[in-house]
């Protein structure tokens, strides 16, 4: 099972109610990539983005396909984009 959370303090919010009897012992995993920062995040990014594009061509196709899927669900959901 699977489940978000927000630590407030000393306390893990559950994002949806599972179905764990209170007081239930849980054992709880955090993966790295959870651990980093906002900033951390942003400046990643912005490194990321400052290399020359030259090479890239696997991330751009990645990202004009991604387009492409988000237009055809708007599409399906909405009708057609209004250019």
């Amino acid at each position: 099972m699977q489940i978000k959370g927000i630590k407030r303090g000393k306390t893990i919010e559950l994002a949806n109610e599972p179905n764990i009897p209170d007081g239930r012992e849980i054992l709880i995993d955090i993966n790295d990539a959870q651990l980093t920062s906002p900033e951390e995040q942003r400046k990643s990014i912005m490194e990321f983005l400052a290399q020359p594009w030259e090479g890239r061509e696997d991330f751009l196709k990645t990202m004009e396909e991604l387009e492409r899927e988000k237009e055809a669900e708007w599409e399906k959901l909405y009708g057609h984009l209004n250019d």
